[in-house]
C-alpha cells in the first residue's frame, strides 16, 4: 500500500463519490468551502500494489491562537471499503503520521460509519450488523474514543440520521412515508407550491432560519455562509422553495366547500352525511381565518426553503428551515416531497435527512424533529462518534480547556440575548 498525499481532485472526486460511505464533506470542494477557517487542505489517498486508488480522505489544517498550536481534522472521517479490516488499520496509521509530521497536536476523524443497525424507531435489531470493531482498529492505531454519547453534546458532527432509500420505485417510497396522502392532497388543495430557486432567493432560506433560531436561541448562519457553499459545489447544489398565494388558496378552499355542500345533498347514509358536514364546518371555519388574516393579500408567501447537495447517487439534505402559518399548509412535508420525486428522477439512491438527536424520549428537546424525521420512513443509522489521534499531550490539554470555555460563554451570552428579544417582541 502506498499513501499518496495531493491526488488530482478529479481522479479523487470519482472515487470518493462512489464509496458507500461517501459524503459531501469528503470531496475536493470542501476545501475552498471551509477556507479560510482551516487554513490547508489536502487530498490524501492509498493506493494499492495495482495503482488503483482504494481509500481517500480530506485532511483540513486549523491553526489556533489560543494556544498557539495546529491541528488537523477529517470530516466525516475516510472513504473505504469498511470489510477490510487491514485498509482501516493502515489508513488510519498514515493519516495520524501524515498528520503529525504537518506539524498538528492532534488529528480528529469521525467516521460516518455505522456502529449498531437499528430498526427505524431506534431499537437496536436483534442480530443485526456490528461495527464496533472499527472503533477497535482505530484505538489499536493509537486513537482515543470520544464515547457513544447522545447526538448533540458537542459532537461536531451529528452522530446520527436518517437515510431514505431511493433505489425503488416512487409509488412504494411514497407508501412508507406517514400520511402521505392525507399532507399531499391537504397541500394540493391549497394549491401549496415548489419549485427550484436560485442564489438570489437565499434571504428566503434565512428569513426562515431566523425566525427559528429566535424560538430556541442558536446562533443563524448569515447569507455568506451559504452563498460560499453554493459556489463551492456548484451543478451538485439544488435549492427549492415553498410559497403560496393565499388569496388563489382561498379560491380553491370556497370552491371545495361548495363542492362537498353538493355532495352531501346525495348522501343518504348518516354517517356519511355527519362525516360531510364536519368537514364542512372545519372548511369553513379555515376559510374565515385565512379571510381576516393579512396574509390574505394576493401575493406569494414563502413556507420556508431547503438547500440540497447531491453528488452521484447520494444526495444531503444540508438545510431546510420553514415558516409556520395555519395548520394545514404543510411547507416541509412539500419541500420534502418535491424533494424526494426530483431526486428519484436523477437517478439518486440515498436522501440523507442529515442529522437527529438520537434519542427517542418525548421528553427530548428535539423530538419533535425526530419524529418528522423519522415518518418518511428511511433507515436510523448511528455513527461511531469522535477520535482523536493525540500527539502532544500539553497543547492538546490546553485546546479542549480553551475550547470549552469558548464554546459555554458563547452559549451563555446567545441565551441572554434572545431571551431579552424574546421579551421585547
Amino acid at each position: 500500500m502506498k499513501l499518496i498525499v495531493g491526488v488530482d481532485p478529479e481522479r479523487f472526486d470519482e472515487f470518493a463519490k462512489r464509496s458507500d460511505i461517501a459524503h459531501y464533506s469528503k470531496t475536493s470542494p470542501f476545501i475552498a468551502f471551509k477556507y479560510p477557517e482551516y487554513r490547508k487542505g489536502v487530498l490524501v489517498g492509498m493506493e494499492n500494489e495495482q495503482g488503483e486508488l482504494v481509500a481517500s480522505a480530506v485532511v483540513l489544517q486549523k491553526t489556533c491562537r489560543a494556544p498557539i498550536m495546529k491541528f488537523s481534522y477529517v470530516q466525516y472521517g475516510f472513504n473505504l471499503d469498511i470489510n477490510d479490516r487491514t485498509l482501516i488499520a493502515e489508513f488510519s496509521k498514515a493519516l495520524a503520521d501524515y498528520a503529525k509530521k504537518s506539524g498538528s497536536a492532534f488529528l480528529r476523524i469521525d467516521p460516518n460509519i455505522t456502529r449498531l443497525q437499528h430498526e427505524k424507531d431506534g431499537r437496536i435489531t436483534e442480530n443485526g450488523f456490528n461495527h464496533e470493531y472499527v472503533t477497535e482498529i482505530l484505538k489499536e492505531q493509537g486513537y482515543t474514543h470520544l464515547g457513544y454519547n447522545y447526538g448533540y453534546s458537542g459532537n461536531w458532527m451529528s452522530r446520527f440520521t436518517y437515510c431514505l432509500d431511493l433505489d425503488r420505485d416512487l409509488k412504494t417510497i411514497r407508501k412508507g412515508i406517514k400520511r402521505y396522502n392525507t399532507y399531499h392532497k391537504k397541500n394540493e388543495e391549497r394549491l401549496v407550491t415548489v419549485r427550484r430557486a436560485s442564489m438570489e432567493e437565499l434571504p428566503v432560506l434565512l428569513k426562515s432560519q431566523k425566525e427559528l433560531s429566535e424560538k430556541l436561541g442558536f446562533k443563524p448562519k448569515d447569507l455568506s455562509y451559504f452563498q460560499k457553499l453554493w459556489k463551492a459545489y456548484g451543478d451538485d447544489v439544488y435549492y427549492y422553495i415553498a410559497s403560496v398565494n393565499y388569496t388563489e388558496s382561498l379560491r380553491a378552499l370556497k370552491q371545495k366547500a361548495e363542492e362537498l355542500k353538493d355532495y352531501g345533498k346525495k348522501l343518504k347514509d348518516e354517517n356519511k352525511i355527519a362525516k360531510n358536514d364536519q368537514e364542512i364546518s372545519a372548511l369553513e371555519k379555515e376559510i374565515a381565518e385565512i379571510s381576516a388574516s393579512p396574509l390574505n393579500d394576493g401575493q406569494e408567501h414563502f413556507l420556508g426553503a431547503k438547500f440540497i447537495i447531491r453528488q452521484d447517487t447520494h444526495a444531503w439534505n444540508v438545510n431546510m428551515y420553514t415558516t409556520k402559518t395555519f395548520l394545514n399548509y404543510r411547507g416541509a412535508f412539500a419541500l420534502h416531497d418535491y424533494a424526494i420525486a426530483h431526486m428519484h428522477e436523477l437517478g439518486v439512491k440515498t436522501y440523507d435527512f442529515e442529522g437527529i438527536s438520537g434519542s427517542m424520549d418525548p421528553k427530548d428537546e428535539y423530538y419533535g424533529q425526530t419524529d418528522f424525521k423519522k415518518s418518511f420512513g428511511g433507515d436510523y443509522l448511528e455513527f461511531l462518534g469522535e477520535f482523536d489521534a493525540v500527539f502532544n499531550r500539553r497543547k492538546y490539554e490546553e485546546w479542549k480547556k480553551v475550547t470549552w470555555f469558548n464554546s459555554h460563554a458563547r452559549r451563555r451570552i446567545r441565551r441572554v440575548i434572545y431571551s431579552r428579544k424574546k421579551k421585547t417582541s
